[in-house]
């Protein structure tokens, strides 16, 4: 299981150590780098991730206030040159609290919290068959096996069912998606389009066909793609 994470610093060097000692840990993912939570929060509003490496003394806003503001919230590792901000950390259920500089021996410890951290929520979540969303202001069960794929469009999302004509659509977003769908069934290949897996028929460099119709595959979701062939 490769845990998707991403890095906020206003230190480019920090941001460049921290990411080639993460090389060192074959579950870690390190999918994008920031110097402000200003374009970290951009990047979240359309990528879903499972955790955070984030500094506290940021430029824009303090790291914490970051979290505290931030919905749905990811693990969080907070890195830090000061002690004054552990409370307050661990008060945001931080996973670790690293104080830089940071030994190999430190973020290997937080690394494992963060593996036992994701299996404990993974324990925690039953076995999912269905998803409930808001059509036409009521509360509509969806099965997952009936969803083939579903198309994002800003505030709305169309969800296009296997055996229905016209799609539904639901006041959404594909990150706000990605969070209730299970990823064991499916996948995000564009900015606009999360596909069922079990639907996918062929794949190529930029589409990917399903029985109904063709998709195209956006360039940053490739490494998805080329995970799921």
């Amino acid at each position: 299981m490769k845990i998707k994470c991403i890095l906020i610093d206003d230190e480019p060097f920090a941001l460049n150590i921290l990411e080639d000692d993460l090389l060192n840990f074959e579950q870690i993912e390190v999918v994008h780098k920031f110097n402000a939570t200003a374009e970290a929060e951009k990047y979240l509003k359309d990528h879903a991730i499972d955790l955070i490496f984030l500094d506290i003394e940021m430029p824009d806003q303090l790291g914490t206030q970051f979290i505290r503001e931030l919905a749905p919230r990811p693990l969080v590792i907070f890195t830090t040159a000061y002690h004054q901000y552990a409370v307050e950390g661990f008060e945001l259920n931080a996973i670790d609290y690293l104080l830089k500089p940071i030994s190999k021996e430190r973020l290997a410890a937080a690394v494992r919290k963060v593996e036992e951290g994701m299996l404990l929520r993974a324990k925690q979540l039953p076995e999912q068959d269905h998803i409930i969303v808001n059509v036409e202001y009521k509360k509509t069960k969806i099965f997952l096996h009936e969803i083939s794929y579903i198309e994002g469009l800003k505030d709305y999302v169309k969800i296009y069912l296997v055996d229905r004509e016209s799609p539904l659509l639901t006041r959404s977003n594909l990150r706000g998606m990605e969070k209730i769908l299970p990823t064991i069934d499916f996948l995000r290949i564009h900015n606009s389009f999360i596909v069922n897996k079990n639907r996918i028929e062929q794949v190529a460099q930029s589409k990917l066909t399903l029985p109904e119709t063709a998709l195209p595959i956006g360039k940053k979701y490739i490494k998805n793609i080329e995970q799921f062939i």
